[in-house]
């Protein structure tokens, strides 16, 4: 993680209209872990639960990162922020 004279850097996580109304789909205790592991990933992008992975297929590069054993999340990891990109069930394929 990135500090500056001792203090730590967070990176803002960047949740667009089509995901939030996503998670509102979802049962209160399902929303509030993607919600925590949205702000783990924003103080530190390697928190042991994330189990962060980099994703590479012919034309696109994401991030995949953990919620539960049952559920993922895709984000881009941008200059000065993380964007979620899809939210879903560990079988989770592709965006869009």
């Amino acid at each position: 993680m990135r500090t500056t004279g001792g203090a730590m850097l967070s990176r803002p996580v960047l949740i667009g209209p089509a995901i939030w109304n996503e998670l509102d789909s979802f049962a209160k205790n399902l929303k509030s872990k993607f919600i925590r592991t949205f702000r783990f990933l924003s103080r530190d992008i390697n928190h042991p639960s994330l189990q962060v992975e980099l994703v590479k297929s012919r034309d696109t590069r994401f991030y995949r990162a953990r919620v539960d054993p049952r559920y993922r999340f895709h984000f881009d990891r941008l200059e000065t922020h993380y964007l979620i990109l899809a939210i879903g069930p560990h079988s989770l394929q592709g965006i869009g």
